[in-house]
């Protein structure tokens, strides 16, 4: 089944949960359009609403009253704060947190509950910050204490990792300096940027912050979603006859490393700017213009497209050639171990898949065998993955835990729907 049309996807999900942390410590009143209405987000408002926040209106248009980093709670009572499905809410709020008087409980659901903590607590903790996990992961406890500042080396390639240590910064005695080898999505320094906080964008491997807390906006409209736009994007790139247009979507450096390793594997593909400031966005059109070619993603790639590998390995699958994907070991710490779970679902479709040491290898096919269901185990990314292979192969069979797309793209199905029925 073709894809023709033109779709906007959800307001950008990393951008939006930021919006609404930022709110826990800026101060001033914010109207924000084009607001995720993901169930991540969701979360990251309930939490925002539970310190004593005014969050008020629905789907993507929201205002957003800054608590300034004074929450309507008791400093010794514990907090209990439900992080849902969220891993970007539990680790960006643990930095908010990390330097603000209270006793904070941070959990969420049984996925969440899986995920690694102590490499976020850890950084935290050389800060002077009391965090405790449970067993290296969620529930965390953390006792807001007075911190100082520190130079932190972002090996772990994750912006998680660091945007946690930046807004710890801004709270925290003296400057804070954090190296990356690699360089990772830069919306928090970005943001926090715009709106007052002292933060220095030192090139592109080194952000310099100092404390102080943000003033917010009095508007702010999000840009769509690249990671969501991907799976259609993608599937325009693989199935004949297809050709389709994203609207107003983010395109910061950081967030289409996907676009990028379409291009050299041959896809035909336009990118139309249209606004440059606070957020880069714009347009993206791709058309189906034959079989894709293999490509290697090196290492250095990785943290540009790390949420769009699922789909990506899709293309690998239709593509000539074998294709890897080196060192995609963060992989395994999503909503599931997602470099599992890639192989089993392409091999569930008769590709040839294999994973040596943290890297990917996919060896592409012309067909794909159907089984009678597909499992995305629980996992947003995996089952939107699995719905354009469906498209691919012009079949329909239950998709198991498909109820997981709300986490990141609410109107996914009937996007689907609509650019399939032209």
């Amino acid at each position: 089944m073709a894809f023709k049309g033109e779709f906007t996807p959800p307001g950008d999900k990393s951008v939006s949960h930021r919006l609404v942390l930022m709110s826990i410590i800026g101060e001033g009143e914010m109207h924000v359009t084009g607001l995720s209405d993901c169930e991540d987000v969701k979360s990251s408002l309930a939490i925002f609403r539970t310190l004593g926040g005014e969050a008020s209106g629905s789907g993507a248009r929201w205002t957003l009253k800054g608590l300034g980093g004074k929450f309507l709670t008791n400093p010794s009572e514990p907090v209990e704060l439900d992080c849902g499905n969220s891993g970007t809410t539990m680790r960006l709020l643990s930095g908010i947190l990390a330097g603000i008087p209270g006793i904070y409980v941070l959990d969420g659901d049984s996925q969440l509950r899986r995920r690694p903590m102590e490499r976020v607590a850890d950084p935290l903790r050389r800060m002077g910050g009391q965090v405790e996990t449970t067993g290296g992961k969620p529930p965390v406890t953390i006792t807001g204490s007075a911190l100082h500042g520190i130079q932190y080396n972002n090996n772990d390639g994750s912006a998680q990792l660091k945007s946690a240590v930046i807004f710890a910064a801004l709270s925290a005695e003296g400057p804070t300096r954090i190296f990356e080898p690699v360089p990772t999505r830069d919306h928090t320094e970005r943001m926090l940027s715009a709106f007052g906080a002292k933060v220095c964008l030192c090139g592109q491997q080194e952000v310099e912050i100092n404390p102080g807390y943000p003033t917010l906006p009095e508007s702010f409209n999000t840009p769509a979603d690249p990671s969501a736009a991907a799976f259609f994007l993608t599937g325009a790139a693989i199935i004949p006859g297809s050709l389709v247009t994203a609207n107003n979507i983010l395109l910061s450096g950081g967030r289409i490393g996907y676009l990028k390793v379409l291009d050299r594997m041959g896809a035909s593909i336009a990118i139309n700017m249209e606004q440059e400031k606070p957020e880069p966005s714009g347009t993206v059109t791709i058309e189906y213009k034959g079989r894709l070619t293999a490509t290697e993603v090196e290492a250095e790639e990785v943290p540009s497209l790390i949420d769009e590998v699922p789909i990506l390995a899709l293309a690998a699958a239709r593509a000539e050639g074998v294709s890897v994907f080196r060192q995609v070991r963060e992989l395994r710490l999503k909503e599931t171990d997602r470099l599992t779970a890639i192989k089993h679902q392409l091999g569930a479709l008769g590709v040839r898949v294999w994973v040596e040491n943290d890297d990917l290898f996919i060896e592409g096919t012309d067909s794909f065998i159907m089984p009678e269901t597909l499992d995305s185990s629980h996992d947003h990314r995996m089952a939107m993955a699995i719905y354009i292979a469906l498209a691919l192969a012009g079949k329909s069979v239950p998709v198991i835990g498909d109820e997981s797309i709300a986490i990141s793209y609410p109107g996914f199905k009937e996007d689907l729907a609509r650019l399939t029925s032209a």
